[in-house]
């Protein structure tokens, strides 16, 4: 499992709604290129970045929603007017339409839940009419879940998707993850050599050759960001951290990497690695 961490400053050094936007959805855009499975939102205390981290967390979260589900989840909001700009994620579970009548047997979707009927709750996943939903009775409607087809049409029904049951990459889950200094003190533990590896990135770290091999090695990774005005552990404060520091990019020619030129970067190293 791959996972990252980022500020809820990330957006600060953008002026306007527009830019913050554009930065946000391209952010989104390389989380689902490498596939990363968990983005965690830490808080920046230097000053209230409480607006930006919101932002941050609703486009992330609208962009890994299908197409289909857009309307139906979000509405109209004034935080996502510029959404028309955003670059399309063609992910595995943003599917396309296709008639009901196509459809088959095991075939998944992303879905929300719309009504509950007399026969049983119906679900929304972007065909000409909702489908209804078996064995759920523990969901809500509003709910985005994720279903499988047990019968074809014209008689189209489907169930939630048991966890491991999706094969592949079906989009990334976004959490507040409290200050840095708390998401640090929880990740310390995790260090080089074992089946979990915790990274902070930074000019000021190692080269990142040095621990190829633990992360070839690793099951889950979690590289973490820093603002794109301050390193991580200028960001935790006076907190003393016992975890991996390196350099994703020892001979950079400029005198800083923006932070969404750093997700893509060290994402791409890690790709290259584990290939």
């Amino acid at each position: 499992m791959l996972s990252v961490a980022i500020p809820d400053s990330s957006l600060a050094d953008e002026s306007t709604l527009r830019e913050k936007s554009i930065k946000a959805s391209r952010i989104a855009r390389v989380l689902a290129i490498f596939g990363v499975e968990f983005v965690l939102i830490y808080r920046d205390t230097s000053a209230d970045y409480s607006k930006d981290g919101m932002l941050l967390k609703l486009i992330l979260e609208f962009m890994d929603t299908p197409q289909y589900l857009r309307k139906r989840l979000y509405g109209r909001m004034r935080e996502l007017r510029y959404a028309g700009l955003f670059p399309p994620l063609k992910a595995p579970h943003h599917k396309p339409y296709v008639r009901m009548d196509e459809v088959k047997v095991d075939d998944v979707r992303q879905g929300v839940v719309v009504r509950r009927m007399r026969d049983g709750y119906y679900v929304d996943v972007g065909l000409d009419e909702p489908v209804l939903l078996e064995h759920a009775d523990k969901v809500k409607v509003g709910e985005r879940v994720s279903v499988i087809f047990t019968s074809p049409y014209p008689d189209l029904r489907c169930r939630i998707a048991r966890e491991g049951e999706i094969k592949g990459y079906w989009g990334y889950h976004v959490r507040y993850a409290g200050t840095a200094s708390d998401l640090l003190k929880g990740l310390s533990s995790k260090k080089k050599g074992g089946e979990s590896l915790a990274i902070i990135t930074s000019k000021l770290g190692r080269p990142v050759r040095e621990i190829e091999h633990d992360i070839a090695m690793a099951r889950d990774i979690m590289l973490i960001f820093g603002s794109p005005y301050k390193d991580v552990y200028e960001i935790a404060g006076n907190v003393r951290i016992d975890m991996l520091t390196y350099n994703f990019f020892p001979m950079q020619k400029v005198e800083s990497v923006r932070l969404e030129e750093a997700i893509l970067g060290c994402l791409a190293v890690v790709n290259y690695i584990k290939s």
